[in-house]
């Protein structure tokens, strides 16, 4: 009786023996599948973005091409309708020699724009420790007959021992961009356009979020979503000719190429608009006052 009840024990321990052996060779057998699925996405993943980065770098050669062919009619255009004008007694004409000089300047700007995003888009800069202040002040001195044409004052409350990891000339590209966007926005009534950062603590590293805010006509939250979309204009500026809708969108690749994000914020229309931005900072030392 009792070898009988071990028997049935011993054929039951073997069936399901043979059961688990059966489930790890599928086990395996997954397993390996599993390994050979990711080994090809991974090469997959690798071929996708070696394509991507293709695209890219002839989106930029075509752009650059455009851009001189486009670039080289524009210039005696620019310089001769003006001479024309001078000669032309004609009111209407002139008029119409107007819209055409306008018109010209715009398309200008679009290439210069289009060919400057493209540059940005495929360099990589060379982040220096750079004294933030001056550049502010390098700025400000370089608007400063416009700031005074238009009647806005410019409140620089960067300390003078803050310093940031940039490529000057690029940061002076983003503010440049962003300032002028300030002044068009604040052409009728003038204000203050205000400079402001503080440290930011990130795992990455350590980081300076630095602010610009004008007393403009203020965003919606809507206009601030797509702010730094290419080729975006707010509704006040979308039949304008002095707006390309590349100026910010510039902005964005700059300080992406920094490993830092940019964001808008304005509280509606009439409120004005704050620009701000994160880029990285080594061995900062703030004023007591910025703390």
């Amino acid at each position: 009786m009792e070898s009988n009840l071990l028997k049935e024990l011993e054929e039951e321990l073997k069936e399901k023996n043979e059961k688990i052996k059966d489930l790890e060779e599928k086990l395996i057998e997954t397993e390996n599948k599993l390994n050979e699925l990711n080994k090809n996405l991974e090469q997959r993943v690798i071929n996708r973005t070696v394509e991507v980065n293709k695209l890219l770098i002839h989106k930029n050669k075509f752009i650059d091409s455009l851009s001189h062919d486009l670039g080289t009619p524009l210039t005696p255009l620019i310089s001769l309708l003006p001479i024309i004008k001078e000669s032309i007694s004609n009111p209407e004409t002139i008029k119409l020699l107007d819209i055409c000089i306008r018109s010209s300047e715009y398309i200008k700007r679009l290439v210069n724009n289009t060919r400057e995003l493209a540059e940005v888009s495929s360099t990589n800069l060379l982040l220096k420790k750079e004294n933030l202040f001056e550049v502010v002040d390098e700025l400000q001195k370089k608007y400063e007959a416009v700031f005074k044409s238009c009647n806005i004052k410019v409140e620089n409350n960067i300390g003078q021992d803050v310093f940031v990891k940039t490529e000057r000339n690029r940061l002076l590209q983003l503010f440049d961009h962003i300032t002028s966007n300030a002044v068009n926005s604040m052409l009728e009534k003038g204000g203050t356009l205000t400079f402001e950062s503080k440290p930011v603590n990130k795992e990455s590293g350590s980081f300076i979020k630095i602010s610009l805010s004008d007393m403009g006509v203020g965003l919606t939250r809507d206009q601030t979503d797509h702010l730094f979309d290419e080729f975006y204009k707010t509704d006040d500026s979308r039949h304008k000719l002095d707006s390309t809708g590349l100026g910010l969108a510039i902005c964005k690749t700059i300080i992406e190429k920094h490993g830092g994000k940019i964001w808008a914020d304005s509280h509606g229309k009439g409120t004005g608009t704050t620009i701000h931005f994160i880029i990285p900072s080594k061995e900062v030392v703030f004023s007591r006052s910025f703390l």
